[in-house]
């Protein structure tokens, strides 16, 4: 339950769950003549479903390439960047020569991955839908790199201090609540 919660409110944080794609629907009419019926083509695909195709192929490129130590890499370097916002600089040191090494390093990682292991599937993704490519297909990434994080005993057990201020009472109502 409780890494179930702690990963949920990541997700909500960091996801953008896209919007499902629907056809159209095939017209079921069919001819009254004698002749036989044409045969039923199927539904051409929507012109995005290639870009999809495209940036899926990425995503799971770079998802599947990264290792252990790159996903802890993207880990540390999306901490510090978000280190930096005004609500929480306060909360964190991140000195210069620390910021260097960490991105340096996230750089390192970015361009292995990029370059060299998922060249293909990145240029097919760009040419299909431009460089929010990599945007999107980083997102994934990094939110399958903290998700691994969050599964870290002291993680769970820091993170768990909020479930003991839940009123959990309160949000089962609102789950069973018409």
């Amino acid at each position: 339950m409780k890494t179930v919660m702690l990963t949920a409110m990541l997700s909500l944080a960091v996801l953008d769950v896209p919007a499902s794609m629907a056809s159209a629907p095939v017209s079921a009419a069919q001819p009254q003549a004698a002749t036989p019926a044409p045969a039923r083509v199927a539904p051409a695909a929507p012109k995005v479903a290639p870009t999809l195709r495209a940036q899926d192929a990425l995503t799971k490129c770079l998802v599947e390439s990264a290792s252990p130590e790159d996903r802890r890499v993207l880990v540390k370097w999306v901490f510090a960047v978000i280190a930096q916002h005004p609500d929480i600089a306060s909360m964190t040191q991140i000195d210069a020569a620390q910021r260097l090494v960490i991105d340096r390093a996230a750089a390192g990682v970015f361009e292995k991955l990029l370059a060299e292991q998922c060249a293909a599937p990145l240029r097919a993704a760009v040419k299909q839908s431009g460089t929010d490519a990599i945007g999107r297909s980083f997102q994934a990434l990094g939110t399958s790199a903290a998700t691994d994080m969050l599964q870290n005993p002291q993680v769970m057990s820091s993170g768990a201090g909020l479930l003991k201020h839940l009123d959990m009472q309160r949000l089962l109502i609102a789950l069973i609540a018409p």
